[in-house]
């Protein structure tokens, strides 16, 4: 047959439409697009997938608890749409935002 390649834009592009997810915005909200530039995807030689985001909680939010929430949706959702295996994906809360959002339970 041949060879898939998943790019790491496809990946990226996952993770976004994940973090939407749980932030109850849709992927289109033209002042949440600017997380997008805050993914980044790495590869292990084993051509494994880690995930670097950076973002912020909404105010009264748990942190913690959010931020996995976060990581779980990035993770299951980018190993069930590309079979990749995800080795980690790394928060990095850069800040508590002011802005309603309709968070996913």
């Amino acid at each position: 047959m041949g060879n898939i390649t998943v790019s790491d834009n496809v990946i990226s592009e996952i993770a976004y439409r994940s973090i939407c997810s749980v932030y109850g915005v849709e992927p289109d909200d033209k002042e949440f697009k600017k997380v997008r530039k805050n993914i980044s995807v790495e590869r292990t030689p084993e051509d494994n997938v880690i995930l670097n985001i950076k973002l912020e909680v909404p105010y009264g939010e748990n942190i913690v608890e959010f931020s996995k929430k976060v990581m779980k949706a990035i993770s299951e959702n980018v190993t069930q749409m590309t079979e990749k295996v995800v080795e980690a994906v790394n928060v990095i809360v850069v800040g508590v935002s002011e802005r309603e959002f309709n968070k996913a339970s």
